[in-house]
């Protein structure tokens, strides 16, 4: 057993090399500014930034990622309700519907038109209700740091 005061082997001696940190990770504004490897400094906050807490950013995000969700799950969804039929139920999608069309190609052609109505479905959700709510929050980020557009 040895004791504190019992050091029966030298210091170490030193290599020039820092050493490791062993204070605890800090992060977010607490953190040093600094990279322990050297990197580039951390970009501190501006004053002028509208926080991202807001209301108006909240609500931006919310319509964007749900109108985002909605036109992905539903081209997508399309998608592989196709793959899965056409490897599990081939013969089904063999079948012929109209003369020399079979069901899978008339699934085929019904995913190119969910998929385009997706994209239009995006593009005039995304102006209905995600442009006004980025105009508002632009607006009043130029209004805060005082700059005019």
């Amino acid at each position: 057993m040895t004791y504190e005061d019992d050091n029966r082997y030298p210091p170490p001696a030193s290599t020039g090399w820092p050493l490791p940190r062993t204070e605890p990770q800090l992060y977010g504004y607490e953190a040093s500014p600094y990279d322990s490897y050297g990197q580039a400094p951390r970009r501190e906050p501006s004053v002028h930034e509208t926080p991202r807490c807001s209301a108006d950013l909240a609500a931006l995000r919310s319509a964007y990622r749900l109108l985002r969700r909605v036109s992905t799950l539903t081209a997508l969804g399309s998608f592989v309700a196709y793959v899965v039929l056409s490897c599990y139920v081939p013969g089904l999608m063999g079948s012929k519907i109209a003369g020399e069309v079979s069901l899978g190609m008339a699934l085929g052609v019904l995913q190119l038109v969910v998929t385009f109505a997706a994209v239009l479905w995006y593009s005039r959700s995304a102006q209905r209700s995600v442009a006004p709510l980025a105009r508002a929050v632009r607006q009043r980020a130029a209004g805060d740091a005082g700059v005019t557009r």
